[in-house]
């Protein structure tokens, strides 16, 4: 069994966590964040970095800032955490779902293709278990039809 919920802290993470709570930066800001939100900026070659707060928020963000509205298709995989549909009926958009790979329970890209509409505007993909989707196909397949990616 894959626990899902377990964290994996080592001694580095227990002196980080205290390094928090000796100079009274435990919330949502202060040095640690902002370093992350440069280095991750940098990574993906981009001017800024935003952290949030988890997931959710994440998901909210990225499908409002692709300009996801009313009537637009999102397809997504059909194993996977809530917050990825509400996200998008969050935005009056319709999840279009796509069902997971016996193998890897990742969303059967070979489907994808097939649930394509003009409403269509971007693909959802959800890495699950440590097992990255096939990313070429998808990003191929992004381009042949202007489709955003959200991963």
């Amino acid at each position: 069994m894959i626990p899902v919920n377990t964290p994996l802290l080592g001694n580095k993470e227990k002196e980080y966590l205290n390094q928090c709570i000796e100079t009274g930066w435990i919330s949502s800001e202060g040095p640690f964040v902002k370093q992350f939100e440069s280095k991750i900026a940098a990574r993906v070659g981009r001017k800024y970095g935003v952290a949030v707060c988890n997931g959710t928020a994440a998901l909210e963000i990225a499908v409002s800032a692709l300009g996801i509205s009313p009537g637009d298709e999102v397809i997504m995989p059909t194993f996977t955490i809530i917050s990825c549909a509400s996200a998008i009926i969050r935005a009056n958009a319709k999840p279009i779902l796509i069902d997971s790979e016996f193998d890897t329970w990742n969303m059967d890209i070979n489907q994808i293709e097939k649930k394509i509409t003009s409403k269509t505007k971007a693909v959802m993909l959800v890495h699950i278990y440590g097992l990255p989707v096939d990313m070429h196909p998808v990003l191929e397949m992004a381009k042949k039809y202007n489709l955003m990616v959200i991963e």
